[in-house]
């Protein structure tokens, strides 16, 4: 199978890897061969139909690696078959990742594709295959920004609170660590802990007190909001 990535990113570089491929720019497409089976438009999501209605006719799939971008969006190309091939996962260009650590939401316009696409996917080394729609997509693409966007923004705040203490900052990877080994094995509500599960409003006004003290009053304003959910919908006690 010959695959095409157009992009330079972090998915395009990480997929051009996994598929044995080179990257194409997608402002000029200079290099892009005439010939592959596979076409992977591997752009930022506001980017993908400018770069889908440039593309020339093609002989193979065109896909693209987006979460929240529809499948309708590669309607103008002229080709075999259009779909997604979307990776859930966080993904950087210096950090290897195999593609048996990405699992991968397929969507395409007809059975055949879909098929074509699951196979591809598989032989490339994917493990965690999942068929979907693009409304299926996008509600995944935001259940992932809850889990990882959102938690890396916490993390950052602890670590410009520990850097005010002269700590380094990678004090937290353990207890991240642990946190992720819990859902292993436990549900999200059952591991939780912490003042705010607990109900512990005076250690609560303490931390709020610290972030005043520090000056971080957006940081005072997240960790309200996330306490006061914490403490109507996932408290216990």
């Amino acid at each position: 199978m010959k695959t095409a990535i157009i992009g330079t990113g972090n998915v395009a570089t990480r997929f051009a890897e996994i598929f044995d491929s080179e990257c194409v720019s997608s402002r000029t497409l200079e290099g892009l061969p005439s010939d592959a089976d596979l076409y992977i438009i591997a752009v930022s999501d506001s980017a993908v139909k400018k770069v889908a209605d440039s593309l020339p006719e093609l002989p193979g799939i065109v896909v693209h690696t987006t979460g929240s971008v529809p499948l309708e969006a590669l309607g103008n190309v002229r080709c075999r078959g259009i779909g997604v091939l979307y990776p859930f996962q966080t993904i950087s260009k210096k950090r290897p990742l195999p593609a048996s650590s990405i699992p991968l939401l397929v969507e395409a316009d007809c059975e055949e594709t879909a098929s074509w696409l699951e196979k591809a996917a598989r032989e490339s080394g994917f493990t965690n295959v999942t068929r979907s729609d693009s409304d299926m997509r996008r509600k995944v693409h935001l259940a992932g920004v809850f889990v990882s966007n959102f938690p890396n923004a916490m993390v950052a705040i602890a670590q410009k609170i520990l850097g005010d203490c002269g700590i380094d900052g990678a004090i937290v990877n353990p207890l991240l660590a642990e946190t992720v080994a819990k859902l292993k094995s436990l549900p999200a509500k059952e591991a939780q802990t912490g003042p705010a599960v607990r109900k512990d409003f005076s250690t609560i006004e303490k931390h709020l007190t610290i972030l005043d003290d520090l000056s971080m009053k957006e940081e005072s304003k997240v960790y309200s909001v996330i306490t006061d959910f914490i403490v109507n919908n996932i408290s216990t006690h």
